[in-house]
Parts: C-alpha cells; structure tokens; sequence
C-alpha cells in the first residue's frame, strides 16, 4: 500500500505447510518484491516451509527461487510438508481480525 492505494501484491493458496503462490503484480516499480518480502517472512513465522512459485522466472531468481525437479518437489516436500498444520495451528481469520 502507498497513500492508502494498493500498489502491488500477491496471492495464492496454503496447504499445510506450502504456500503456493498464483500471481504477483505490480502498480509501482519493485512493489511485488516488497509485498513477497513481507509474505516471506509471514509465512516462516507461521511455520511455512516451502513457497511454491510454479514457474521460474528472472524475476524470481533475483528474490532467491530455484528450480527442482518433480519427483523432488512431490516425494521431498510435498508428502512431507502438506500433512503438518502451519500457521502455528492458528485460523486465517483469527490472524487478521483487528
């Protein structure tokens, strides 16, 4: 947010302990990588162990994404990481209620 405008921003979905991520978009110049920024360090403060980014990019590269490979990404994290609660067992609406 800039002036009380959204100015960039992602979203996604959480499973477990993966958040997989859809879409980042930008109004202002570098303001998804400081709305990703922000959600990093939400996310490992919930106990969120992996972000899924779906496709590689530059964009991504430049904020730390590598690429792996299928099998790895199902039977190293995926069957390991979605069974487990995050958000220190917390709801999603209990975290944003003022």
């Amino acid at each position: 947010w800039q002036d009380g405008n959204l100015v960039g921003g992602l979203y996604g979905v959480a499973i477990g302990q993966v958040f997989f991520g859809e879409s980042m978009f930008s109004i202002k110049p570098n303001a998804s990588k400081a709305a990703f920024i922000q959600a990093v360090r939400f996310l490992s403060l919930n106990d969120f162990k992996l972000i899924d980014c779906q496709v590689y990019t530059e964009h991504l590269s430049s904020l730390g994404a590598m690429t792996i490979s299928r099998d790895e990404f199902i039977f190293n994290y995926l069957v390991q990481l979605l069974p487990h609660e995050s958000l220190n067992e917390r709801k999603w609406t209990e975290l944003f209620v003022r």
